[in-house]
């Protein structure tokens, strides 16, 4: 119990830690992000001012101070200029110093009128600098010596800031790989240590399941042969039953495991015939009775199918019954009462085994059909069983196209309904 809860504890510290590696992953991605976003800002709003600082130049104008470069968008620049201005003058001197600044980036040029704020000029330019605007669009003819401002665009800013990230994405992306690679471990490692229980406790129920009717079948063996000639009739029938009871209790336990592999690699074949269903209900009530009996309980039937006639494997059939019998047995705590019932649908016939034993949680009633599944009180098994029977019924009653379900009420009883079609 102590290892269980260490491993518990390292498990949720592993986790915990990796979301913490996790967020501070994203943390510094995002704020390295906003750096890059920062420099290249500072970067575009300097090659700005240079813009309109070589243009007072050209205009020799000193008085006049640098326009201002406000931020309008996320990529989107806007200068105040306030002087009228010839485009192809604007063009090659904003193409000039982003390539001295080494803005290489495509971006969008547009002129608008000061006053109006009316777009006059614009031309994309998709190869940055490097490349020429197709045509200058002239939406409107400006007044002359009309003030102007101009706004460049960079549509392609959050590719360009991502593109100089290379090392940042190569690392976080690594990081992942390791993120991922680690759970799968952490997955793997707890998914083996079920395994491991799960066998463990495999063997010791099958050690336990088997011993059982061996020691029976060895004692009444004993009986008869020491007391050849001086039993009477009765005695001799109740221990050949005996004997017979095991032995089928003994072989449904081991074709249940045997089966069950047999269904996992797809080699399962059923050597399916016509038989009567409530002919083999009768055939393994009579075997379990004694069973049951011993323990003071009843063992019922109210076979009330007019038509039980189906096309199955007639020794697989058997078996289910059996274990849905020996499962109503076990999950009785004190003496059993099992009522077996058949009836016919409007296309099959339907089975119902039903206990008055310690019944199933709800929450545990959607797992009961799993592999090694085994319904438990708290932290405690109560009950010995491989936890194969319900997998092997299901697996089964499936093969034969069929259905069970299974209704039952903590410390009332359970009922089990299985379904095929007649034909």
């Amino acid at each position: 119990m102590i290892k269980r809860k260490a491993y518990r504890v390292m498990i949720v510290l592993a986790l915990a830690s990796l979301c913490g590696l996790i967020t501070v992953q994203a943390y510094w991605f995002v704020r390295a992000y906003q750096l890059e976003e920062k420099q290249l800002d500072t970067t575009i709003n300097l090659a700005l001012r240079n813009v309109t600082d070589q243009l007072l130049k050209s205009e020799r104008d000193s008085t006049s101070q640098i326009g201002i470069v406000e931020k309008v968008a996320s990529n989107a620049y806007q200068v105040h200029y306030s002087h009228p201005i010839d485009y192809a003058t604007l063009d090659a001197t904003v193409r000039e110093a982003f390539l001295r600044h080494g803005l290489l980036s495509p971006f969008e040029l547009v002129v608008l009128e000061e006053v109006t704020g009316k777009i006059a000029f614009g031309n994309f330019y998709s190869a940055g600098v490097k490349s020429s605007p197709a045509a200058v669009c002239l939406e409107r003819a400006l007044p002359q010596h009309a003030s102007i401002t101009f706004v460049v665009t960079f549509p392609a800013k959050k590719k360009e800031i991502l593109g100089s990230m290379n090392l940042w994405i190569f690392s976080a992306v690594a990081f992942v790989v390791v993120l991922i690679g680690f759970s799968y471990m952490i997955f793997d490692l707890t998914k083996q240590k079920k395994l491991a229980t799960l066998k463990s406790d495999f063997i010791n129920n099958m050690t336990h399941e088997l011993q059982t009717p061996i020691s029976n079948i060895a004692v009444a063996s004993e009986v008869l042969s020491k007391n050849r000639g001086r039993l009477s009739e009765e005695k001799l029938v109740h221990y050949a039953e005996i004997i017979a009871s095991e032995n089928q209790r003994l072989k449904v336990h081991v074709e249940q495991v045997l089966q069950t592999a047999m269904l996992e690699k797809g080699e399962l074949a059923l050597k399916k015939s016509e038989v009567n269903v409530n002919g083999i209900i009768e055939e393994v009530v009579r075997t379990f009775k004694l069973r049951v009996q011993g323990r003071g309980g009843h063992l019922n039937t109210n076979l009330q199918a007019l038509k039980p006639v189906m096309m199955g494997d007639a020794f697989h059939l058997k078996n289910i019954f059996y274990s849905l019998l020996d499962n109503a047995d076990k999950y009785s705590t004190h003496a059993p009462e099992i009522t077996v019932s058949t009836s016919n649908t409007e296309n099959g016939i339907c089975i119902a085994i039903a206990d008055k034993g310690i019944g199933i949680n709800p929450e545990a009633q959607p797992h009961i059909f799993d592999k090694f599944y085994r319904a438990s009180s708290g932290n405690v098994h109560d009950v010995k069983g491989f936890g194969l029977g319900l997998t092997y019924v299901r697996d089964i009653v499936n093969a034969h196209q069929g259905k069970v379900w299974v209704a039952s009420v903590p410390d009332k009883g359970s009922c089990f309904e299985v379904y095929f079609q007649n034909y």
